[in-house]
């Protein structure tokens, strides 16, 4: 039930506060949650042969070949692109003493990750 009534204070803090800051601290809870699920399937993948036999490993990344995968891999440098610039814009308004430019940083970050995701398609699918 506690479950439940932090998510429900969750919404009511997220429609309160309608600001860069808390859709940016909100974004960045989400892929931090993306990024630890990614790593624990990345590790079952690396210790398939280990868990589920000889030759798994190799049937496992000759999946991970199609389109899909590679959308998946943009998502994937897309979410560690964001955590990662968005932790240095948290780490520049704090230590910095920028926390009246939040706005310029968030909208920064915004366009250093169109950017870094525009030039991962083009490496993915025309190099």
């Amino acid at each position: 039930m506690n479950i439940v009534k932090n998510i429900n204070d969750l919404k009511i803090d997220i429609l309160r506060n309608k600001n860069v800051g808390t859709f940016s601290w909100f974004l960045h809870r989400i892929t931090g949650l993306l990024l630890v699920f990614y790593i624990c399937l990345h590790l079952c993948v690396l210790g398939s042969d280990s868990l589920f036999g000889k030759g798994t490993f190799d049937l496992l990344m000759g999946q991970f070949k199609i389109t899909l995968f590679k959308l998946m891999e943009i998502g994937l440098i897309g979410t560690v692109a964001f955590h990662l610039l968005n932790g240095l814009r948290v780490i520049f308004a704090d230590f910095l003493a920028l926390t009246r430019s939040q706005k310029i940083l968030f909208w920064a970050v915004a366009l250093l990750l169109v950017a870094i995701i525009a030039v991962t398609f083009i490496v993915y699918f025309y190099v």
